[in-house]
């Protein structure tokens, strides 16, 4: 009987020192893992820092002011030059690059050309340039549009309204607008949009895709 309870206090004592020692080794792999779950997010972190810069070096590098964070674009609607109504929601989906000009601006006329190239390229991926002339009468921006052939869509802004709300006070001014319908990107007067830079900031706008 005696021999009994001590093997039953043999097999309890053993069984104790092995739940000590799982517990302890349990908690030396927590530890160990702890530093590794450290290392793995800094390295994302480092990522995501290095990814923001590039998209930061990539609107520098055409002379435009990145919005950060974006903000939904203002709805309008306005007439182009054959009569009809234009919407800026009809463009949900694409990628906008909004253009306020006039065609007395000198700005205006030196970089249009280069607008004309970038609509060429990209007019059949998702993407439309909006040229918003701004407090011109329609056979004025007719007769500019036809004398230079160009093709983007042109708008009237005849009062100026849609400048007021873009507070676009000077010419050319042009924001870019995700295919979310969020202004994320400014310009205030005339850029080389036929750059490469330019083709690589709306590549990368184009390859964004929606997050809802």
């Amino acid at each position: 009987m005696r021999k009994r309870k001590w093997t039953i206090r043999i097999i309890g004592f053993l069984v104790v020192i092995l739940s000590v020692y799982i517990s302890w080794h349990l908690l030396s792999l927590k530890e160990e893992r702890i530093p590794i779950e450290e290392k793995e997010w800094e390295e994302e972190e480092e990522i995501a820092a290095e990814e923001e810069r590039l998209i930061q070096l990539l609107y520098a590098s055409v002379g435009v002011q990145r919005i950060n964070p974006p903000f939904e674009a203002e709805g309008f609607t306005l007439e182009d030059l054959r009569g009809s109504m234009m919407s800026l929601k009809d463009f949900r989906g694409k990628v906008i690059f909004l253009n306020f000009w006039a065609s007395w601006c000198g700005p205006c006329r030196i970089e249009m050309p280069a607008m004309e190239l970038l609509w060429q390229v990209f007019q059949d991926n998702d993407f439309v340039i909006l040229a918003v002339d701004v407090r011109e009468r329609r056979d004025e921006v007719s007769s500019f549009i036809e004398k230079n052939d160009y093709t983007f869509p042109t708008l009237l802004d005849s009062w100026g309204r849609v400048a007021n709300i873009y507070s676009a006070r000077s010419y050319p001014t042009t924001f870019l607008i995700d295919r979310e319908g969020k202004v994320v990107g400014k310009a205030v007067g005339a850029r080389r949009w036929a750059s490469k830079g330019s083709f690589d900031l709306i590549k990368y706008l184009l390859d964004k895709k929606e997050t809802d």
